[in-house]
C-alpha cells in the first residue's frame, strides 16, 4: 500500500512538473494578472479611505414624528474630526450619539455614498412617572427622562425607601419598579385594554401588587402576570358583568374575587 501511495505522489508530481515545462506563458500570465489585481484592490482600497471626497465631518438627524414617520431634522451631530464612510463604525457612531443623548431609545446608522451618514432616531417614551421627592418620568427600561407633560401617565408607588435623586438619563435601580413596568408593558400589549387607563400601580406590598385601571383595582400578586392578566381580559369581556360596578378584582386565588361598588341610595 505504502509504495502505491508514493509511486501515485511521484506520478502526480511528476505530471504537474510536464505540465509547467508546457505552459510557461500561460503560467506566469495567470500569476501576473493575479498580482495585478491584488496591488489594484491594495491601491484602491488605500485610495478610498485617505481621498477627503470620502469624509463626512456631520451625521444628519432622522426622527420619528408625531404621525410615527421619520422626518429629516435640520440639526446635525457634529464629526470633529470627520471620519471616511468606509472606515466609519455603525455600531461606534451608535453608542457615541446614545452616550451624549441618553433620552434616545434607538440611533441607527445608515451611510450613502459618497460622504452622507444618516442617524434614525426614535425618543425614549415616558410610560409612567415616580415620585421620589419630586415626581420623575421614566420608560419601560426604567431610564429617567427630562420632565413633560405627567398627567395621562401612572402613577407607581411602593417603591423602596432608600431611593433619592434620580438621575435624568441614568436608570433607577429599583426591583419594585422593574416588576410595576414589567406590569404596564404586559397590558400594553394587550388589545383587549388598549382603551383603558392605568391611573396607580402599587407595589407597597409585592404579594399584593396591584394597579387601578378604569377606577377599578386589580391584584395580580407576586407571579403568573400573564395568566391573570389573560383571566382578567376574560372576566371583563363577560358580558354579565357590569364593568361599572366593580370596585375591585383579586386574581391571586383559584376563585376569583370580585368586590362591587355600593349601590347609592
Amino acid at each position: 500500500m505504502a509504495r502505491r501511495r508514493r509511486a501515485a505522489q511521484f506520478e502526480f508530481v511528476k505530471g504537474g512538473g510536464e505540465f509547467l515545462k508546457k505552459n510557461k506563458l500561460a503560467v506566469f500570465g495567470v500569476l501576473l494578472f493575479l498580482a495585478a489585481v491584488i496591488a489594484g484592490i491594495v491601491w484602491l482600497n488605500g485610495l478610498l479611505q485617505t481621498s477627503p471626497y470620502f469624509d463626512c465631518s456631520a451625521v444628519e438627524i432622522i426622527k420619528v414624528g408625531e404621525d410615527g414617520r421619520f422626518e429629516a431634522k435640520k440639526e446635525f451631530f457634529q464629526l470633529t474630526p470627520g471620519v471616511n464612510i468606509f472606515s466609519a463604525d455603525h455600531v461606534m457612531l451608535s453608542n457615541r450619539i446614545k452616550r451624549s443623548h441618553p433620552e434616545f431609545q434607538d440611533v441607527e446608522i445608515i451611510k450613502y455614498l459618497p460622504n452622507r451618514i444618516i442617524a434614525k432616531i426614535r425618543d425614549r417614551r415616558p410610560v409612567a412617572k415616580i415620585k421620589v421627592g419630586r415626581i420623575y418620568q421614566v420608560d419601560f427600561e426604567g431610564m429617567v427622562l427630562s420632565d413633560k407633560d405627567t398627567d395621562s401617565l401612572p402613577l407607581v408607588i411602593g417603591m423602596e425607601s432608600q431611593l433619592f435623586n434620580p438621575t435624568v438619563g441614568k436608570p433607577v435601580k429599583s426591583r419594585r419598579l422593574a416588576r410595576a413596568l414589567n406590569i404596564l408593558a404586559l397590558i400594553s400589549e394587550r388589545a383587549e385594554f388598549k382603551d383603558s387607563v392605568i391611573s396607580v400601580v402599587d407595589l407597597s406590598y409585592p404579594e399584593k401588587a396591584n394597579f387601578k385601571m378604569d377606577g377599578i383595582t386589580v391584584v395580580l400578586g407576586d407571579n403568573e402576570y400573564e395568566r391573570k392578566l389573560d383571566l382578567l381580559a376574560r372576566i371583563l369581556k363577560d358580558p354579565k358583568i357590569d364593568r361599572s360596578r366593580l370596585e375591585s378584582v383579586d386574581l391571586r386565588f383559584t376563585d376569583v374575587v370580585m368586590k362591587t361598588k355600593p349601590e347609592k341610595k
